[in-house]
């Protein structure tokens, strides 16, 4: 069942997410479970690049701004 899913988040989904799996990892260190999993996890989701998004002014037409991902 191994496989790559891809989410998008914006800021506020991405802050509750990570607030959620801190929360669920400080639950299982009171219970004197292992973390590791979910320190990986955490990390891993640190790390994720953004895809960030934005109007830029077009080069070959003056004036013009479209829209483009970086």
């Amino acid at each position: 069942m191994e496989g790559t899913r891809t989410i998008t988040l914006d800021m506020y989904d991405y802050k509750l997410l990570l607030n959620a799996l801190n929360e669920f990892r400080n639950a299982k260190l009171q219970e004197n479970i292992d973390t590791e999993i979910i320190d990986r996890l955490i990390i891993k989701l640190i790390k994720t690049p953004t895809n960030k998004k934005g109007l830029f002014l077009n080069k070959h037409q003056k004036g013009k701004f479209t829209l483009e991902g970086r």
